[in-house]
């Protein structure tokens, strides 16, 4: 019998804080255990809870205009407002400020951009590396090997309970692989699987009742990430695609709105 996990670790799982080895194994253990199952998922409705009930205060107009008359605009991509979330950490490392200069620019960004990746976005980022590195090693990519949507979007459809937007093609030179059931955010979720040139592009989409929101960009390990919501879904998107390639596939797919 496995000892029991501690609820230091456990909490450490659920905010997507541990290695990717450690993630992993306690991945495995919840699938075989009713138990610990619970537990994990108690834990995150509690999160859930706890962020739905955060108190959020604008900021005063006259503030945000002062503080964007003191701080450079950052870099955005034009299309369907695509943000690059390294914009702030590459202007801090050219050029030096002091304390105070930096602490405006970070509430300028704020106020500009939006608000900062949440806890739940970076454990969902971590999970949605962890499962495309899975995917591409395991040699398992898909459950349904199909280019055609009327083949892959039914099954898809048999095994979740809710019925996933299937774009079949995006850019030239797109190929579309099929699709796959994983695991994310505590839920089974749709990945529809794509070969751009010799990349791999693992879309991911599940419901959400969060409001519709363009595309924000960020790097991990390598790999590009996406993520939006919108008509109810949120989608994230992952491959190591050079960055116009990738932004290009984003925009695609945000265009597709659901099926083609």
């Amino acid at each position: 019998m496995r000892p029991a996990i501690d609820p230091q670790t456990l909490n450490a799982f659920v905010d997507g804080e541990l290695d990717l080895l450690s993630q992993r194994e306690i991945e495995q253990r919840i699938e075989h255990d009713d138990a610990l199952r619970g537990e994990v998922q108690a834990l995150r409705r509690l999160r859930q809870h706890v962020r739905d009930l955060a108190d959020y205060h604008p900021a005063p107009e006259a503030f945000r205009q002062r503080i964007a008359a003191l701080v450079p605009a950052p870099a955005t991509l034009p299309a369907r407002g695509l943000v690059r979330k390294g914009t702030l950490q590459r202007w801090v490392n050219w050029r030096p400020m002091t304390v105070s200069f930096a602490a405006l620019a970070l509430a300028y960004l704020a106020l500009n951009l939006g608000p900062w990746p949440s806890a739940h976005d970076a454990r969902i980022e971590r999970e949605v590396v962890a499962s495309h590195v899975r995917s591409t090693l395991g040699q398992h990519l898909v459950d349904v090997a199909s280019s055609d949507q009327h083949t892959v979007k039914p099954w898809l459809s048999s095994k979740l309970d809710f019925s996933p937007p299937v774009p079949q093609s995006l850019l030239p030179g797109s190929v579309f692989l099929g699709g796959r059931v994983d695991y994310l955010d505590g839920r089974p979720v749709a990945a529809l699987v794509y070969r751009q040139g010799a990349h791999i592009v693992n879309s991911f989409v599940w419901p959400a009742h969060a409001a519709d929101r363009a595309a924000t960009l960020s790097e991990d390990r390598g790999f590009r990430i996406a993520h939006w919501s919108r008509a109810g879904m949120t989608h994230w998107v992952i491959s190591d695609v050079n960055r116009d390639e990738f932004e290009a596939l984003v925009r695609a797919l945000e265009a597709a709105g659901g099926d083609r």
